[in-house]
C-alpha cells in the first residue's frame, strides 16, 4: 500500500480518515471527518518515530487545543496513531495562506491593518496562556473564506516558563525562519520569551504593507547578518507616504536588544491606534553596544545552511569534530496546502 493509501478508511477514535493531502518534511496530513457529526479535520501525523519529534507533535496538539480562540486554528483532537501522536486540526475552508495572498503584492493598508489585528489577537490570547509560537510567518497565517484570519502551526510553539526537563530545544538550537526569527533566536531559541514574537509581528506587517520582507534573501546565511544587526530599510523608504503609526510599530518590534523591543502585544495595539507614543530608530541597529557582535556569531554559525530564508528549519550548534548541520523541519507550512486542498477535495 503506498504512503498516500496506508491510512484511508481507518477509524481512529473518532475519526475516519478519508484521503490522504499533502505530505511535508516530518508529518503527513490526512483529511478526516468525525464519524459521531461529520465535522471535517485535517490530521497531522508524524512520519517518523524519533522521541523528540513525537513530543514535540503531541505538544503542538496540546498548545492548540489549550488557546481555541477565533484567531487560531483550532485543535480538534489528539488521536493515536500506531503509538504516533495525530493533531488533528479544523480545515479552513475556501481558504488560503497570507503567503499565498502576498504574492500578488501589498495589501491595502485598511486591509493589512485587519489581517494583522486579527493575528495580534491570536498571538495575545496564546501568550496569554503562557505559549509562544517562534515561527509567526505569513505562510503561517490562514485566511478562510469568512476573512477571518488564523494563525496556524505551532511545530515550533512551547510554553514560556519550561522545567528544565521538559524543554524539547536543546541550549544552542536554532529553531524558526530566518527572514522572522528574532536575533536572540538565531543564538539560542530555547531561551527565548514573547519578545521573539514581537519581533515576528513586526517583520510580519512591514511585509503586509510593502510586498515585501524587511529582511530579504534566498538563503539562511544571506539574511542572518542583517538580522544580527537590525539591518532592513526602514518603511516609510519602501512605502513613501505610509501612515506614519506603521512606520514606528515596525520599528518597536525589530529593535535587536529584546529589552528595547515593544513589551507586548496590548503594547503594540496602543501604537498602532495612536494611544501609545514610542521613539524609534528606524532601520538601524538597536540596543547596548556589543550585542550585534554576539547576534553576528550566530549568524557565522548558519553561513553553511542551504536553506531558504523563509523556511523553517532546526539546526544544531556546532560540535567538536564536527561541521554545522542543518535541516527542513517541515512541520510549519504542511497547513499551506489545506485551504486549496479542501477546495479540489470538496
Amino acid at each position: 500500500m503506498s504512503q498516500g493509501e496506508w491510512l484511508v478508511d481507518r477509524r481512529l477514535g473518532e475519526w475516519t480518515v478519508e484521503a490522504f493531502l499533502a505530505e511535508g518534511g516530518m508529518s503527513t496530513v490526512w483529511r478526516v471527518k468525525n464519524a459521531r457529526d461529520g465535522t471535517p479535520g485535517a490530521m497531522k501525523v508524524p512520519l517518523g518515530r524519533d522521541p523528540d519529534l513525537l513530543a514535540r507533535a503531541a505538544r503542538e496538539g496540546r498548545i492548540q487545543a489549550a488557546i481555541q480562540h477565533p484567531n487560531m486554528v483550532r485543535c480538534l483532537d489528539i488521536v493515536d496513531v500506531d503509538g504516533r501522536p495525530g493533531v488533528v486540526l479544523e480545515l479552513v475552508e475556501g481558504g488560503e495562506t497570507l503567503d499565498t495572498r502576498l504574492r500578488a503584492g501589498a495589501l491595502p493598508p485598511d486591509e493589512a491593518e485587519r489581517i494583522f489585528l486579527g493575528v495580534l489577537d491570536g498571538i495575545e490570547a496564546a501568550h496569554a496562556r503562557g505559549y509562544i509560537h517562534r515561527d509567526i510567518k505569513p505562510s503561517n497565517v490562514l485566511l478562510g473564506a469568512d476573512g477571518v484570519p488564523r494563525v496556524a502551526d505551532f511545530g515550533l510553539g512551547r510554553p514560556v516558563y519550561e522545567p528544565p526537563a521538559e524543554k524539547l530545544t536543546r541550549q544552542g538550537y536554532i529553531l524558526g525562519s530566518a527572514a522572522y526569527m528574532a536575533p536572540e533566536q538565531a543564538r539560542d531559541a530555547g531561551s527565548v520569551d514573547a519578545q521573539a514574537d514581537l519581533w515576528s509581528l513586526g517583520c510580519l506587517l512591514y511585509e503586509l504593507l510593502s510586498g515585501v520582507p524587511a529582511f530579504p534573501g534566498e538563503r539562511v546565511d544571506e539574511v542572518l547578518a542583517a538580522v544580527s544587526q537590525g539591518r532592513y530599510r526602514p518603511l516609510d523608504a519602501v512605502l513613501p507616504g505610509v501612515d506614519g503609526r506603521f512606520v514606528v510599530a515596525v520599528d518597536a518590534c525589530l529593535a535587536v536588544d529584546p529589552r528595547a523591543r515593544v513589551g507586548d502585544v496590548a503594547t503594540l495595539r496602543r501604537i498602532l491606534s495612536r494611544q501609545q507614543r514610542w521613539a524609534s530608530g528606524g532601520g538601524r541597529a538597536h540596543g547596548p553596544a556589543g550585542i550585534a557582535s554576539r547576534e553576528e556569531a550566530a549568524a557565522d554559525r548558519a553561513r553553511r545552511a542551504p536553506v531558504p530564508s523563509n523556511a523553517t528549519f532546526v539546526s544544531e550548534p556546532p560540535r567538536a569534530g564536527r561541521g554545522f548541520s542543518t535541516a527542513s523541519l517541515g512541520i510549519a507550512g504542511v497547513l499551506v496546502l489545506l485551504g486549496a486542498l479542501w477546495l479540489a477535495l470538496g
